[in-house]
């Protein structure tokens, strides 16, 4: 079956991003929470505000603010990229070779569903790198003295799985563009890099940064689901998906 296929080429790439999630993850959690140390460079940090810091000083804030806003939020957009365009390498292998692409796209099935099948696998697996490592947050909170809710454990990853899909579907669509995953990736990543200095060190994002809505900012200091932030980042990622299926289906191979 496609997916099959499509898991069997991708697998090596999602193992090793858990593994790298994981490893940060521990490295930012498992040292536990040091509430002076924390505070003082909450004070040293010129660009927030007396309402941003009040939010930010206690076990919550200090997992948000470390793991969602900064460290996670740039692997997860950076891992979007990778995957948005290895999801294609056997169309368009790296150095060039037609073998594989043209093996693919001979099979009794149709270019779309081929590349649908290779789209939902990757954005699955992008899925599951949000979600799963998440979902330790409240136990490892209540090993260590501290408490992590439930909702926000799940909520925090599905604001960074929907809001940042346009990073990997943008990646996807250059890969069809250019016919070469690895400059999709570069210039798909160039975006990325352009888009996070705006984040340091922990004030608000401008509205128009994406990076912003993977991180739940809007949530954690007001309650609120950037609904709107999601809503562009799905379309633009429908016509992006879209974009590239019907360049596929046009390409001579």
């Amino acid at each position: 079956m496609l997916w099959k296929k499509s898991w069997w080429e991708t697998r090596w790439p999602f193992l090793i991003f858990l593994a790298i999630v994981f490893s940060a993850y521990f490295l930012i959690v498992g040292h536990g929470y040091d509430a002076s140390n924390w505070i003082a460079r909450l004070r040293r940090s010129a660009s927030l505000g007396e309402s941003e810091r009040h939010a930010l000083n206690n076990y919550q804030g200090h997992i948000w603010a470390l793991w969602f806003k900064l460290l996670f939020n740039f692997l997860w957009a950076d891992f979007a990229v990778i995957m948005g365009a290895a999801c294609l390498v056997t169309a368009f292998p790296w150095p060039p070779s037609q073998g594989a692409g043209s093996f693919t796209f001979s099979l009794p099935v149709s270019r779309r569903k081929v590349l649908l099948s290779q789209a939902a696998v990757g954005f699955g697996e992008m899925f599951l790198i949000a979600l799963i490592p998440s979902l330790f947050l409240p136990l490892v909170a209540r090993f260590q003295g501290q408490w992590f809710s439930w909702s926000d454990a799940l909520i925090y990853p599905l604001l960074m799985i929907f809001g940042g899909a346009v990073f990997f579907f943008f990646s996807f669509l250059l890969t069809a563009i250019l016919g070469n995953w690895f400059a999709a990736f570069v210039m798909a990543e160039a975006v990325v890099i352009a888009l996070f200095p705006h984040s340091l060190p922990f004030g608000t994002r401008p509205w128009w940064n994406i990076l912003g809505v993977m991180a739940g900012e809007s949530y954690f200091y007001h309650g609120q689901i950037p609904w709107l932030g999601l809503f562009i980042s799905l379309i633009l990622s429908a016509v992006f998906m879209y974009t590239a299926v019907r360049i596929y289906e046009r390409r001579d191979l």
